[in-house]
């Protein structure tokens, strides 16, 4: 159980600087460095695609939907979706979500419990991308695991069963934080 003053401890060691746990620590997932990744597809004129996490039902898992549905799953970027796709539209709002095709109430709840706390959600959100300047196809999120700050890298290729979203899908049509922050997740 907490002791009185563990919760603002816990925020406090959240927001450390320079040791481990802090985000000027951040271990990066499968060893991928954002900023390296971004300009490196931005200099070659590329949208960023993640081998390591592809556009492929291998990503999903074979157990989520039946064979017949993996089979017609597409993958589509949100400049595919939106003529100009955001990544946050006028702030972040646990009403900005809703779930999609498969059952991840869990997560949209977490999610949703997450946007109530704007300090944690700036650690989770990094404010350096988007679609307008320097777009490249990839984004990235961290996350709190085992006492570290983990930064997961993806590109913004999404999963769409019979034209809806697989996963959590925005409320606003080009608005697309949720759904990259759950593929970030899901890697």
């Amino acid at each position: 159980m907490f002791t009185p003053g563990s919760a603002l401890t816990l925020e406090q060691g959240w927001q450390t600087t320079g040791a481990t746990g802090s985000l000027q620590n951040l271990k990066k997932f499968n060893n991928q460095d954002f900023n390296h990744l971004r300009t490196s597809c931005l200099s070659q004129g590329v949208l960023f695609e993640d081998a390591t996490f592809p556009a492929h039902v291998s990503s999903i898992g074979p157990n989520l939907l039946p064979e017949d549905k993996l089979r017609r799953i597409q993958w589509k970027r949100p400049t595919e979706l939106q003529r100009n796709p955001y990544l946050i539209m006028d702030g972040v709002s646990r009403f900005d979500i809703m779930q999609g095709e498969i059952g991840d109430c869990w997560l949209l709840a977490a999610v949703g419990s997450l946007t109530l706390q704007k300090q944690f959600l700036e650690n989770v959100l990094p404010k350096d991308q988007g679609f307008q300047d320097g777009y490249a196809g990839i984004f990235h999120f961290r996350f709190w695991q085992y006492g570290d700050w983990v930064d997961v890298v993806i590109d913004d290729r999404l999963p769409f069963l019979n034209g809806r979203y697989l996963s959590v899908q925005p409320r606003t049509s080009n608005e697309f934080w949720p759904s990259l922050l759950e593929k970030a997740y899901a890697k």
